[in-house]
């Protein structure tokens, strides 16, 4: 497998180092701003103008960010990640200042909070890519896996904090108080971003003043062109794919069909929470190196067996340690997917090749959850379950078309 030259760099601090902290910092703080404004916005139009209404202003809000992902991957590529970072943290602080002025004089509307979560997704959209294009320059190849890992960890602690750090400050100021202190936050991230970028940044080979929509199809040619890229996407969509239905909306009607309700639903969404977070936690520990083909291989092969099994449980314990080891799963093989990518992609399109990879991630929940709801009318559980366990398995055979791929390691 090609790797980049900056990868295999040994001088670099590893991810423990203050400055890959800041990094993992300023994103965890960009998610904790993300999330707080997600849940203050659906409880302020909840009470405004009804569940209809704020279902689909979420659903709207999400649309700029998933069509911005691969023109943010080309800008990303071309004026160098942090940088990109840095643009998106100041101009989300921006509009969550003018957010907060306009509210507090106008009110907190529907339009205006529509108009700003559009806004605030579409600009979210450049932080995505970047960050993934960065993480490879600021750490040593043999710590990639645990650089993902800790990176990880902040991502998800971040989304976690933002749903009661949104309606504490909801309950405190309003949505005044949340777009106040959401402006802080990205100002602090930009400044985190600042601080952590290379020293001696390996700057994006020259490319000529060709449109955005001209790199963007440059990145797709150089994805779809590239073998082994292009099956690792493939396996990430399949994966994705494979997981999606049964841990939104599938772990909610899963919980109704064996009795547990709501209650239950809550307990395999934490089990698989938790298994998710002991991997990424082992992995600072232990992370996968030499025998990273290996462990992914039998991780995909765990994820289609648990999807299986899940067809055939009648209670919520044995459901839960499904979703517990599908979560422990499925966390090391994206760990280890995200980290294989990152090595492959060259510098000058790792930007749009993570693009690519975050599209996959975002397009993969609706469309799990529309195929997971008709199929389980269609089909029942175990057949559907079933069917999902055979995508994953799907994945393996993928993977393992390509020599290269199978001996691949990340030490």
């Amino acid at each position: 497998m090609n790797t980049s030259a900056e990868v295999a760099s040994t001088t670099r601090p590893g991810p423990l180092s203050p400055r890959y902290l800041s990094f993992v910092g300023a994103t965890g703080l960009s998610s904790i701003g993300d999330a707080a404004w997600t849940i203050a916005l659906a409880s302020t139009v909840v009470g405004t103008a009804g569940p209809a209404t704020a279902g689909a202003v979420l659903a709207l809000a999400g649309v700029p960010r998933v069509m911005a992902l691969l023109g943010a991957g080309a800008v990303a590529d071309r004026h160098g990640p942090a940088r990109v970072m840095v643009w998106s943290d100041l101009a989300r602080a921006v509009l969550m200042t003018i957010a907060a002025v306009t509210v507090a004089v106008t009110g907190a509307s529907v339009p205006v909070l529509a108009v700003t979560a559009a806004v605030l997704g579409l600009l979210g959209a450049f932080f995505l890519p970047a960050s993934g294009a960065l993480r490879p320059l600021l750490l040593p190849a043999d710590d990639l896996v645990r650089g993902n890992a800790l990176y990880l960890i902040g991502l998800r602690t971040g989304q976690a904090a933002g749903g009661p750090v949104g309606a504490w400050l909801l309950g405190l100021g309003g949505m005044v108080a949340v777009a106040a202190v959401n402006a802080v936050s990205f100002l602090v991230s930009a400044g985190g971003v600042a601080v952590c970028r290379p020293k001696k940044p390996v700057e994006p080979a020259p490319q000529n003043s060709s449109r955005l929509v001209t790199r963007v199809a440059e990145g797709w040619r150089y994805a779809v062109r590239h073998r082994d890229l292009r099956l690792l996407l493939i396996v990430v969509g399949l994966v994705e794919l494979a997981g999606a239905g049964p841990v939104n909306v599938g772990l909610v009607l899963l919980s109704e069909h064996i009795g547990g309700g709501a209650a239950g639903a809550g307990v395999l969404l934490s089990a698989f929470t938790v298994g998710a977070a002991a991997t990424f936690l082992t992995s600072l520990v232990l992370p996968v190196r030499r025998r990273s083909s290996a462990v992914l291989v039998g991780c995909l092969a765990g994820q289609a067996l648990t999807l299986s099994l899940l067809g055939q449980v009648a209670s919520v314990a044995p459901a839960a340690a499904c979703y517990g080891l599908m979560g422990m799963t499925t966390a090391q093989a994206s760990l280890v997917l995200t980290s294989l990518i990152q090595r492959c992609a060259a510098t000058e399109m790792r930007g749009r090749v993570m693009a690519i990879m975050s599209l996959l991630s975002f397009t993969a929940p609706p469309l799990g959850n529309l195929a997971m709801g008709v199929a389980v009318d269609a089909l029942g559980f175990a057949v559907t379950l079933a069917l999902h366990g055979a995508v994953a398995a799907a994945s393996i055979a993928v993977f393992l078309s390509s020599r290269t791929l199978r001996e691949s390691h990340l030490d």
